[in-house]
């Protein structure tokens, strides 16, 4: 049918038809008819990380973008964008995992727009394991396939994408990636290193370090202890359903990979699209409600919301100056040494005192040092104490 499109057109322009120019017309034709080209595109705004997906009217990827933002979201959406067509868009699906800055998108919840793609790709699925750079959870089904229950961390990021990030910069690495690498190519004993908290990794890296553990060995130890840490948070009493579907960018680290099959003792399934399946799910969910339709907009920039260049300030800003501070200068001071083995105090007298006088005593005990002041009914310091309270403070 196409073919017999194509010649009259040759004829008419009196051409010398040849198989190539007849295949050039065909798809020129086959290209005009937008009711078959228009795409959908997908996208999640994570913490760390942008997932961008173009699919066809049938959920199909034909193309799909992943990169850290970190923190110019709307620069970093921009430069994907720019690569795809929008003449060929016929619409746009967000999660509501991010901040709102494209104009009239609908925008479907994170956890439902999982659940999505994971149904498509996966006919079986126990659970869902989720890690991403500033979270992790996970949702559970029955044996039906019903949706049971969602799981997932505290407000804190240890133990997570962003977490390995940290610890790679630390270790002087290029990037997660390398960290990855070493870490599922070591193959002798790991250091434990606390991912519980970030303050207390890195004084174990410190330590794995002076004691001669190599790069390879610590970063298997970081994946170990971050697979440990969502295991103990998600699945406390180590039962699992299966199969056990790895979602979120976490599930491209081989080395935790490596980690969890280990710990649970499970095979779990790691999907092409994986870390994305947000945005696929999202584009799932809006063809389930809309049709494809070409897009008013022109190009990229029309869609996205202004961005407010002037500071809004609740208070005003902070400025550098003196303040007024009382002087605590005296001439008379001198050292009291108790008999009892306690540690020297310091006496400062500031006034001298009366005879019978009504002061009020202040106390001030810290884990290493006590402080105690004497005052008049005027808040006026009388007399200023100082010593070290050497664990007893009682005694002082």
């Amino acid at each position: 049918m196409l073919i017999r499109r194509a010649l009259p057109i040759a004829r008419r322009a009196n051409k010398t038809v040849s198989s190539s120019w007849v295949i050039a017309k065909i798809l020129n034709v086959f290209g005009s008819n937008k009711k078959y080209m228009l795409q959908i595109v997908g996208i999640d705004i994570g913490s760390v990380a942008l997932s961008v997906v173009v699919v066809d009217e049938k959920g199909a990827v034909f193309n799909s973008f992943y990169q850290f933002h970190r923190g110019a979201i709307a620069d970093t959406l921009r430069s994907m964008l720019d690569t795809v067509d929008i003449s060929r868009i016929g619409g746009i699906a967000m999660t509501q995992s991010g901040p709102d800055i494209l104009r009239d998108v609908p925008r479907y919840d994170a956890q439902i727009a999982m659940i999505a793609a994971v149904k498509k790709y996966h006919t079986e699925v126990g659970g869902i394991l989720f890690v991403g750079g500033e979270n992790f959870g996970l949702i559970t089904f029955n044996k039906q396939g019903d949706y049971e229950r969602f799981r997932s961390n505290s407000s804190c990021a240890a133990g997570t994408g962003s977490f390995l990030d940290q610890q790679a910069k630390r270790l002087n690495l290029k990037s997660i990636e390398t960290l990855s690498t070493v870490a599922f190519c070591n193959q002798s004993n790991t250091p434990k290193i606390a991912t519980r908290c970030a303050v207390f990794a890195k004084t174990d890296l410190i330590h794995a370090q002076q004691e001669g553990y190599s790069i390879g060995q610590i970063s298997d130890g970081l994946c170990e202890g971050l697979a440990k840490n969502v295991l103990d948070t998600l699945v406390p009493d180590s039962n699992i359903q299966t199969p056990l579907i790895l979602a979120g960018g976490v599930s491209m680290n081989s080395a935790v990979v490596k980690h969890f099959r280990d710990l649970l003792q499970v095979e779990p399934i790691i999907g092409e699209y994986s870390h994305l399946y947000g945005a696929i799910g999202a584009t799932l969910l809006y063809l389930e409600e809309a049709r494809p339709e070409p897009l008013d907009a022109k190009t990229w920039d029309e869609l996205f919301v202004g961005e407010i260049k002037e500071k809004t300030y609740g208070y005003p800003p902070l400025q550098l100056k003196r303040s007024s501070y009382p002087e605590f200068t005296t001439d008379t001071r001198h050292l009291y040494k108790p008999g009892n083995n306690s540690a020297a105090i310091e006496v400062d007298i500031y006034q001298p005192l009366q005879n019978i006088q009504e002061v009020y005593l202040g106390i001030d005990i810290g884990s290493t040092s006590t402080k105690a002041v004497l005052i008049n009914s005027q808040n006026e310091v009388l007399i200023g104490l100082y010593t070290q309270t050497a664990g007893q403070p009682v005694l002082l």
